[in-house]
């Protein structure tokens, strides 16, 4: 059914693009600069400033005012919004992020994450600092499929692209104050002043603080809170052609998580443990950016980052409120050091180009130490408490060549051609001890080294100065590395590279005198060497990790992304993603004899809906602003052995927001999981083979005051 539907949507592009073509065609002296009809939104997917309608990649942004519109607080708000993007997991500390049917997380020292996110162009790294808070942003772009030639090795399934707000050279601020049930309470600010003629300056901030969700039955402590806080200073200098871009920013996370979930047969949102779950997460960056614009009209720029993330976690292993089995401490500390420096050409002329050099260093230290008691593990085991305890320090270099380039064949066909070489070497110390059995006890010091090419080119075609069609061949890879966790041998904890061929065609229109945007994908990507990070079940009963090659897979679907502003005051959105993936090989997934041939990867679900209506009313003396949204996830495995204890529940839930906004001040009432809808979105095993779950979030509500001043 899966490859009947991907080949009936391929068939119907071309008939979908002839009904497009007819109607632009019609449309095509529409005046751009008129008041009304969709907004050109700027994108940076391709290293330049571009309309994301003349850019041949399936990005999606969610620009500011969507972001406050949606209430997003950090990337994961962003899957409730964005066509084949998902967040998943019970811990926070190492949530896994998939584009398209292709995720995992960075959960031990030795193994990367697949999607790369970057603050202001610089890579943010682990999966605990991916999670970045939207403060003050001015837009967040999610580059779908590969991304390896202009954003490098590990972003095989996307990019997400997070861009501040700037200083601009003017005095304006604003101060947001929210109140909802849980005693949520949420302060945020930014202030923006220009200091001289030629230096701006802005700070922004905001602290939160929420009771838990799920209750501890055995201690009466509330589970999932929330205690974080963010900050950014930014500071903007113009001299002549050159610019100078400064920023630092600081954000911390701690509350009682419910790192492993609750027992599946316990009651929802509730625990009975006697161990503490902290959970601690921070980061850090600073960057510089310059920009010199020479009198061609070519741009060269300098992007300097060095960022660090850390966390610390524990976790009762048994689930229970007896003293049968722990994991803590386990923490996690990194940091790396990045430069970039691109030239880029005028776009004046029928060819025009990007090229640079990027160079990145990291350092990473983790740890990690269980306790059982014996019998729980083995009853005829004697009463005594065993344990495993690890630890490793990894570090990387990297180096990369890179190349864009866009060529007119025509006034209207264009090819867009690049390449980027990399090339990394790491080095790996690693030891384990065990008393439990389960594990193995040795030691490792090792070192590798890579290099890689990956290509992309596309064929656009603009049919109309409103309507452009792609077809896009894409290639990157993901860095070998080792699976330094608490595993059964030392011996073969190595893996390697995994490589990624992708093609995609793609349609971009704006219709309707700019009254419709609608944007259409469909990809095939074939990955090599899939690196399969997964809780593997032992004869004990307990569970192993393990990180290996996979074989083959392909992931396969298709994308809808449709704004329709019928009148100026309604906006209706929609954006619907299908995805098939599954492993085309997999031998020995489950052990010696056991295939996965077949099964789906981890966190791939089929189908991905997202609607939504904004309506603004202009009472004269305010504008009355109402928006809902309803999103549905279809059901996914948490792994790749398709068990129905792994198997996670398709989710839908509908969201609601209204309010006065007077221009200086506005107050929103707002409500998520508007029907209170009980789903169980994650689940898995325990290191003792229990089976375990996480609920979504149940409907939260609350009140939102925003005050703004200066221009």
């Amino acid at each position: 059914h899966s490859k009947s539907a991907m080949l009936r949507f391929t068939s119907l592009i071309p008939l979908i693009a002839a009904a497009v073509i007819g109607q632009a065609a019609s449309a095509q002296e529409a005046d751009e600069t008129a008041g009304s009809g969709l907004d050109v939104i700027v994108v940076t997917a391709q290293k330049r400033e571009q309309n994301i309608q003349n850019v041949p990649v399936a990005v999606s942004v969610t620009t500011g005012k969507d972001l406050e519109r949606l209430q997003v607080s950090n990337v994961e708000s962003l899957q409730y919004s964005t066509p084949s993007l998902v967040v998943a997991g019970s811990d926070p500390t190492r949530q896994r992020f998939g584009i398209r049917g292709i995720s995992d997380q960075s959960r031990n020292a030795g193994f990367d994450n697949r999607i790369g996110v970057y603050v202001d162009g610089v890579w943010v790294g682990r999966s605990a600092a991916s999670n970045q808070a939207a403060l003050d942003v001015a837009s967040i772009e999610i580059l779908r499929g590969p991304q390896g030639t202009l954003f490098g090795k590990n972003t095989v399934a996307g990019a997400i692209n997070i861009i501040t707000a700037k200083p601009e050279f003017g005095s304006s601020g604003y101060l947001e104050a929210e109140y909802g049930n849980y005693d949520n309470r949420r302060l945020k600010g930014m202030l923006n002043f220009a200091a001289l003629d030629k230096v701006a300056m802005r700070v922004s901030g905001m602290y939160r603080k929420r009771d838990g969700f799920v209750q501890n039955t055995f201690n009466a402590l509330d589970y999932d809170n929330r205690d974080e806080y963010g900050l950014r200073g930014q500071l903007l200098f113009e001299q002549g052609d050159t610019s100078f871009y400064i920023a630092a920013d600081t954000a911390q996370f701690k509350g009682r998580a419910t790192a492993g979930g609750v027992r599946i047969d316990a009651t929802p949102y509730q625990i009975e443990i006697n161990e503490e779950q902290n959970v601690k997460i921070g980061y850090d960056g600073l960057s510089a950016q310059v920009d010199h614009e020479f009198g061609n009209g070519g741009t060269l720029t300098s992007i300097t980052g060095f960022r660090t993330s850390r966390y610390d976690a524990e976790s009762d292993e048994d689930f229970s409120q007896l003293n049968y089995a722990t994991t803590k401490p386990i923490f996690e500390e990194t940091s790396h050091l990045s430069q970039e420096i691109r030239y880029a050409s005028d776009e004046t002329g029928r060819f025009d180009y990007v090229v640079g050099l990027f160079y990145l260093e990291q350092d990473i230290e983790g740890a990690g130490a269980a306790t059982a008691f014996a019998p729980a593990i083995n009853p005829l085991a004697p009463a005594v408490f065993v344990g495993v305890s690890q630890g490793a320090t990894v570090k990387s270099q990297s180096y990369a060549a890179f190349v864009h380039t866009n060529f007119d064949i025509t006034d209207r066909l264009e090819l867009t051609a690049g390449a980027r070489i990399n090339k990394e070497d790491k080095s790996v110390d690693f030891s384990i001890t065990d008393t439990s059995g389960l594990f193995t006890n040795g030691a490792l010091k090792d070192t590798r080294s890579s290099s890689d090419f990956s290509p992309t080119f596309s064929l656009n075609y603009d049919v109309t100065d409103d309507v452009m069609g792609y077809a896009r061949y894409s290639r990157a890879y993901k860095s070998g590395g080792w699976n330094t966790d608490f595993v059964a041998s030392v011996k073969d904890i190595a893996f390697e590279d995994e490589s990624v061929d992708a093609f995609e065609l793609g349609l971009k229109s704006l219709l309707f005198d700019r009254r419709l945007r609608l944007n259409l994908s469909a990809y095939i990507s074939k990955h090599s060497d899939f690196q399969v990070f997964s809780f593997s079940q032992l004869s004990t009963g307990g569970t192993a990790l393990r990180a290996t090659n996979a074989g083959k897979v392909t992931s396969k679907g298709f994308e809808i992304e449709a704004d329709i502003q019928p009148v100026d005051w309604l906006n209706l959105f929609a954006n619907y993603g299908y995805n098939d993936a599954k492993f085309d090989s997999f031998a020995n997934g489950g052990g010696a004899g056991v295939d996965f041939d077949g099964n789906r990867p981890a966190e791939a679900p089929k189908h991905n809906l997202n609607l939504g209506i904004a309506a603004d009313f202009d009472l004269g003396f305010a504008n009355l602003m109402i928006q809902g949204d309803y999103n549905y996830r279809s059901s996914f495995f948490s792994n790749p052995d398709n068990l129905p204890v792994n198997l996670n529940s398709s989710l839908e839930q509908a969201n609601v927001r209204a309010g006065l906004d007077f221009g200086k001040v506005s107050v929103f009432g707002w409500m998520r999981n508007a029907f209170d809808v009980e789903t169980q979105i994650y689940n898995g095993r325990s290191f003792l083979g229990i089976a375990r779950g996480k609920y979504n979030d149940p409907q939260t509500y609350g009140v939102t005051l925003k005050i703004k001043f200066g221009e």
